[in-house]
Formats: structure tokens, C-alpha cells, sequence
């Protein structure tokens, strides 16, 4: 083919045309006309890159920067490097337009920057404490629990005998003065557990049924003396409770290393929150009216 056919050719249409595009937008945006064949390398560059590998952008990167031992530097320089040329790469294959996972990626940095420049709560004082415990008091509540052992008969093995054996067994338990610890040498084998120490309402529904354990829980403690029989989906069951703890709210002192961490933890959920609103604010927000009558906007339009 002769320089007149390549001439003719769509393609070659085609390439000076994009050729031609690329020069003009060059031109007209020489900011971002950047060579992606060319990494730079600086301190400048490193420190942000300590900085969102280490999540920590309280203007120390430097002091780390120069504390790496030479191998360590070079390390973090072949990471840099990697990174760099993965990252435009990317871009150079499209990747960064309309992918959900960068999308969520470059949130979740944005996200990582604004945690990192919120200033860290270090000092809370006792009447912080105090007044987020009154607060909160509810929160820290000990429920009710109950310390309990039982002989079990199994209605699946004695049908509806079940109920005059356990009746039996109570009153034989109770006439040996059977202790806690020799309540395994008598009934049938429980699918659960056979002691519960400590345990409260919902743990002991979980095994024996909701109905039973409110039975339970109604008892009175007894060291000594057996009761029952109490119902449950597996049969009956005699217990020895000997131990029963009211719900109760514990004070200050006893949870104030609770108190305080979650104290800390909302502030710095609070400050970082602000600093998200911030950037979120300098947007204008445009909902389709009949949307917006149905939900609560946190965002303000500028005014």
C-alpha cells in the first residue's frame, strides 16, 4: 500500500485526531498535564505517605520518617513506588470512573483524614465522668442472676410418669440432704449444662425455656432444701438454688474504666463527625422534592 492508501485510512484519521485532542487539552490544562511514566520521590511525599499508612497525621512523619533504619527506608521507598505505579496505572486504565469499590475506598481515606485531624481526647475530667454516668446510668445495669443445680427427668424417656417420678425424687433428695455437688448421681442426663453459676433470665430461657425460668427466678433461695418439680420442654426438673442476685446499677467507682472508654470514644465519634460535616457542608444538596418531603436531611443547602 502506497502512502496515498494510509492516507485514506480511517485510523489514521482516527489517531491524529486523539493525537490532536490530547495537545489541546495539554494546553489548556497544564496543571494536570503531569508525565505518569515519572515517579518523584521526596520527603514530601514519603511523609504523606507514612502519614495515610499509619493513619496519623499529627505532623510527626518527618520524626519517622527520619528515624528508619537505611533498610527501612528503602523498604518504604519500594512501597511508595509500587503503590505509585499500580495507582496510575489504574487511572490510565480507567479504573477510578464509575467503579464502586475506588469510590468506597477514596470515602474510607476521606474518612481516615478526618479521624486524623481531630485533636485526641486526653483528659477527662471527673465531672465528665460523673455526669456521663448519670447519663447513662442504665446502660451499666448487672441484671438479676441466679446460682442453681438441678436433677432432671426426661419426659422423652418416662413419658407421663415423668411428673409422679420427679415428685418421688424430691422427696428423697431432700430426705438425704443431697448437696450441691452430688447432684450428678441422680436423674437422667440433661442435653445442657448441670450446674449454673451466675446465670441470668434470658441465659437460663435459653436452655430451659422462657416459661421455667420465670419460674425459677420466682424462687426463694433455699441452701438445703430442694424444689420443685418446674416444667420444661424436656421434662421436670428438681433444684437446689442457692444463690439469687437482684438486678442492680453498679456505682461509679466500680465501672468508672467503662465509663471512661466509652466516654472518649463518643467524643472522638462526635469531633471526627464534625469535621465530615464540614466538608460535606461546602456541597449543595438537590433532592427531587417528593423524596425530600419523606426523609430528615442532615444537609443544609448554602444559603
Amino acid at each position: 500500500m502506497n502512502w496515498l492508501g494510509w492516507v485514506r485510512e480511517p485510523i489514521l484519521h482516527f489517531l491524529l485526531l486523539g493525537l490532536g485532542l490530547f495537545i489541546v487539552y495539554s494546553w489548556l490544562n497544564p496543571d494536570e498535564a503531569i508525565d505518569s511514566r515519572v515517579i518523584e520521590i521526596n520527603r514530601e511525599s514519603l511523609g504523606q505517605f507514612i502519614e495515610f499508612r499509619t493513619r496519623s497525621f499529627n505532623d510527626n512523619a518527618g520524626e519517622k520518617l527520619d528515624s528508619l533504619s537505611p533498610k527501612a527506608l528503602s523498604d518504604l521507598v519500594d512501597q511508595y513506588i509500587t503503590e505509585e505505579a499500580l495507582y496510575r496505572r489504574a487511572l490510565n486504565y480507567g479504573m477510578d470512573r464509575q467503579d464502586y469499590v475506588i469510590k468506597r475506598r477514596l470515602v474510607q481515606k476521606m474518612e481516615f483524614l478526618a479521624e486524623g485531624t481531630t485533636s485526641p481526647v486526653n483528659t477527662l475530667t471527673s465531672a465528665d465522668l460523673e455526669q456521663f454516668y448519670a447519663q447513662h446510668q442504665a446502660d451499666y445495669e448487672v441484671p438479676a442472676a441466679v446460682t442453681f443445680t438441678h436433677v432432671f427427668i426426661s419426659v422423652d424417656r418416662h413419658g407421663s410418669a415423668s411428673k409422679s417420678m420427679a415428685l418421688e425424687m424430691l422427696a428423697r433428695l431432700n430426705n438425704r440432704n443431697v448437696r450441691f455437688d452430688q447432684a450428678p448421681n441422680f436423674g437422667d442426663r440433661f442435653p445442657y449444662q448441670l450446674n449454673y453459676v451466675e446465670k441470668t433470665q434470658d441465659e437460663v430461657g435459653g436452655h430451659f425455656g422462657r416459661v421455667m425460668a420465670g419460674q425459677l427466678f420466682d424462687l426463694a433461695v433455699e441452701q438445703q432444701a430442694w424444689q420443685g418439680p418446674l416444667t420444661s420442654a424436656f421434662g421436670e426438673h428438681l433444684v437446689l438454688l442457692t444463690r439469687k442476685q437482684v438486678a442492680r446499677i453498679p456505682g461509679l467507682d466500680e465501672v468508672r474504666n467503662q465509663i471512661a472508654t466509652e466516654l472518649q470514644r463518643q467524643r472522638e465519634t462526635e469531633r471526627k463527625k464534625a469535621v465530615i460535616d464540614t466538608m460535606i457542608s461546602e456541597f449543595e444538596v438537590k433532592i427531587d422534592p417528593a423524596l425530600e418531603a419523606k426523609i430528615e436531611i442532615r444537609l443544609k443547602k448554602p444559603s
